[in-house]
């Protein structure tokens, strides 16, 4: 059944809420008839991905240059969770080494060590294509690269993140398209000063280092305008289009069901759908799985506003992701791993849920009260401070944690970017232009994309030794983290 569309009306997050200018591009080719001609790329999906692969394959000297693309969505630009995220542009740690290298079957990756190499120092590409984008094109969306506190606060953790970052050392230095490479990280192992540098009041170590963040709405909407005014290429955009189904052709075209609105036809089909993938891709529904997370929108008090407002992002281990926006306060919420040790969702009560209408009790409670607890200082919270708004959106969890990227195995010119679990905009814009390049050149890339993203039947075969998210334990997963004599887990 599909899930648009939808019989009911999703929560409205900050970032949709304040993107209602003449700019945006809300309703947008809603009424507009459909090409009836064949579309050289059909995107489903307008969100980071869809918009961000418009982008890209609309440039100069791009695979759509002299040629046609149409982008559909079921609702609006960054109507899902593209638009309900945190505005965190991160780019990870070596932290990422324990669960990426933990087996499948315990709810880990099951990378090798070089491999999650290769997703580390991706995300730190992404973070500087993201900013060469926003200043090449003038982007107004509030982009700011800043310090970012990842926080430890389990004495575990502490001793573990210096043998984490030997293992992430050695093997950049084995690998040759790598060496030289680093992480631009200072390690902060003093508890007092981790708590003075962090402000968190139980913070133990801290990696300080570098992130972005931004508007997500208006930063989407914005790389949507741009593929939509391209030199080079026919871009339309039809919102509230939802795509029933789709069927691959004898003549190598593929046939598009937009319901009501008619049928495209395609020469190339992309779907950016993340967490309602399987709606249209039932093979994949024990590989990409939705999930409802929450998040919220705080405004400090005065101990924590002006020349004492939060000088950057935050990732607290055991607690929440955070940025401070320019002017509206924190964006903020839990990580899945959270909630479920928190009780504030069992795995079954997160994982295949798609109603984004509703916000939940035990959410707000720990969102109303996260911040007051965990930062020194915080002050007393009079009227119209606190927690202010609250909103739900649907993640898509991929069983081994790694986008799923490419074209689909046993389907003829239908391709894919998905599967982000939680960490889309670490991801996303350069994802898209690696599978731009694959669109023009039919070959990966594999000067800048991470082999393991490529959908193949080998790894989906792989991916059903995965323990499935709904299965978790209640109370969350437990990995031991790797060492410098560990072998590469397969």
């Amino acid at each position: 059944m599909p899930a648009f569309p939808q019989k009911f009306n999703s929560t409205v997050s900050h970032w949709q809420q304040t993107n209602r200018g003449p700019t945006s591009l809300w309703n947008h080719g809603r009424d507009a008839p459909l090409p009836t001609e064949v579309v050289d790329y059909v995107i489903i999906g307008a969100g980071a991905t869809g918009a961000s692969l418009a982008y890209h394959l609309s440039r100069p000297g791009g695979a759509a240059e002299g040629k046609s693309i149409v982008i559909v969505d079921a609702k609006d630009v960054a109507s899902c969770a593209s638009g309900r995220n945190g505005g965190h542009v991160p780019a990870q740690t070596w932290q990422m080494m324990t669960p990426f290298m933990a087996p499948l079957e315990e709810g880990g990756a099951g990378l090798t060590a070089e491999e999650v190499v290769d997703v580390i120092l991706f995300e730190q590409d992404n973070l500087a294509l993201v900013e060469s984008i926003v200043q090449k094109e003038r982007i107004d969306a509030d982009f700011k690269k800043a310090p970012r506190f990842e926080v430890l606060i389990n004495p575990e953790s502490a001793a573990e993140n210096a043998r984490l970052h030997r293992l992430f050392t050695s093997t950049v230095e084995r690998m040759p398209k790598h060496r030289g490479r680093s992480l631009p990280v200072k390690i902060i192992s003093n508890p007092a000063e981790a708590k003075k540098v962090s402000r968190v009041n139980n913070a133990l170590a801290v990696n300080l280092t570098q992130a972005g963040s931004w508007h997500p709405h208006r930063g989407v909407t914005a790389l949507m305008r741009l593929a939509l005014e391209s030199k080079v290429s026919d871009v339309k955009f039809f919102s509230w289009t939802p795509v029933a189904g789709f069927t691959e052709q004898t003549d190598g075209t593929v046939s598009v069901d937009c319901g009501a609105r008619g049928t495209l036809t395609a020469r190339n089909l992309i779907i950016g759908t993340s967490a309602y993938s399987h709606h249209l891709l039932p093979e994949l529904e024990n590989v990409l799985t939705g999930y409802r997370l929450q998040a919220g929108l705080v405004t400090p008090p005065a101990t924590y506003a002006g020349a004492q407002a939060l000088k950057g992002t935050y990732a607290i281990e055991e607690g929440s992701y955070l940025i401070q926006t320019p002017t509206s306060g924190l964006v903020f919420g839990p990580y899945a791993s959270v909630a479920n040790s928190r009780g504030l969702a069992t795995p079954k009560e997160m994982y295949g849920v798609e109603d984004d209408s509703l916000t939940t009790a035990p959410w707000r409670s720990w969102l109303s009260t996260y911040c007051p607890k965990t930062f020194g200082g915080w002050g007393p919270e009079v009227p119209g401070e606190g927690l202010t708004k609250v909103w739900s959106g649907i993640i898509c969890h991929s069983v081994d944690h790694i986008p799923l990227v490419g074209p689909l195995p046993g389907r003829k010119g239908v391709f894919m970017a998905a599967g982000y679990s939680g960490q889309g905009m670490a991801l996303i814009v350069n994802i898209t232009r690696g599978l731009a390049h694959q669109l023009k050149t039919c070959q990966w890339d594999d000067e800048t994309m991470p082999r393991c993203f490529e959908i193949t039947q080998a790894r989906l075969e792989r991916a059903k030794r995965a323990l499935q998210p709904r299965d978790y334990p209640v109370g969350g997963l437990s990995f031991t983290a790797p060492t410098v004599n560990d072998e590469a887990r397969l």
